[in-house]
């Protein structure tokens, strides 16, 4: 009976734990997936024909490699980023006989994508097939066919970035996110390691959001239309309201979605029980701003990441 007794606050708390496990959201962050050659990265639905999924499976732990395409030179595989903005509509170093291609990707082209024929033939007879090198424990081998028709799939599908727009020859290119910020009293938090919801607590009459934005033409401050839309649910947008994004005179400058400090130029403040009534409920948001030679550009738009979804979110903590 002593031993009964003993273990019952111990098995009241395993209760008690289970019971909160129950009433937790579910976290989009929890399940993983290992990358060949290299470390773990969180899966956060990472579809394979995505330009996230193409660099967490395959740019990164095969071409990313000290000394290959790891900043030495282009394309650069560091970040997704960098991979992007090396590769759509760059001009490229090597070229066949015939002087078949002008770019590393042209979306909605695979045929005149070089990146593609890198990785299937050798494209003058002197370079080789890409990857030149192979780490021993990348699957590159085994999966490479596979890995090819994906980035075949997301060059077909336009080569849409990591907000799910997709890729424009254009001499002034769509405005872009750089990252998200809050703050109440102070800056606050974000749950899933700095990568998931803004924590947002319910005592807060009012919190302020920021937004990073660029332009590779004007500085972001010089967008036009700035406005922030609220949802309850991750995709539905199109019937919600607009406000309108304050632009700052002097920039605030906190961390930013790739980890360095950044220049926000944007905020709305807002009451958040306006958007979210109980605890644990998720808001997201996007905002919608144009530059002089694109229309509105939704971010992210409904083809984004999931992750960067819920990037743009806040969240009642329990």
């Amino acid at each position: 009976m002593k031993k009964m007794i003993t273990a019952l606050p111990f098995l009241l708390l395993l209760l008690a734990l289970a019971a909160c496990k129950e009433d937790d959201p579910p976290n989009p962050f929890d399940e993983r997936v290992e990358v060949p050659g290299g470390p773990d990265t969180l899966n956060l639905e990472l579809e394979p024909t995505s330009i996230e999924g193409l660099h967490a499976r395959i740019f990164r732990p095969t071409c990313a490699n000290s000394g290959c395409h790891d900043g030495t030179f282009e394309p650069n595989f560091r970040t997704i980023e960098s991979t992007y903005n090396t590769l759509l509509f760059q001009p490229i170093i090597k070229n066949d006989l015939q002087g078949s291609y002008e770019y590393r990707v042209l979306p909605g082209q695979v045929d005149a994508s070089q990146l593609v024929a890198r990785l299937t033939f050798d494209i003058d007879g002197n370079s080789g097939v890409m990857p030149l090198v192979v780490e021993p424990d990348s699957d590159w081998e085994q999966t490479k066919a596979q890995h090819i028709e994906h980035i075949k799939t997301w060059i077909r599908e336009g080569a849409k970035d990591v907000a799910g727009n997709p890729g424009v020859l254009n001499d002034n290119g769509r405005p872009g996110m750089r990252g998200v910020a809050a703050r109440g009293n102070d800056w606050l938090p974000r749950s899933r390691n700095g990568r998931g919801a803004i924590e947002v607590s319910r005592a807060m009459p009012s919190v302020e959001l920021y937004f990073a934005l660029s332009d590779d033409q004007i500085s972001p401050a010089e967008l036009g239309h700035r406005k922030v839309r609220f949802a309850s649910d991750i995709d539905g947008f199109a019937d919600q309201p607009e406000l309108p994004l304050e632009v700052l005179s002097a920039a605030e400058f906190q961390e930013g979605f790739e980890g360095e400090t950044v220049p926000y130029y944007h905020k709305v403040t807002i009451d958040p029980m306006d958007y979210a009534s109980e605890v644990g409920q998720t808001v997201y948001f996007r905002v919608y701003v144009r530059d002089d030679a694109n229309p509105i550009t939704e971010i992210p738009a409904d083809g984004g990441a999931p992750y960067i979804k819920h990037y743009f979110s806040f969240i009642l903590p329990q």
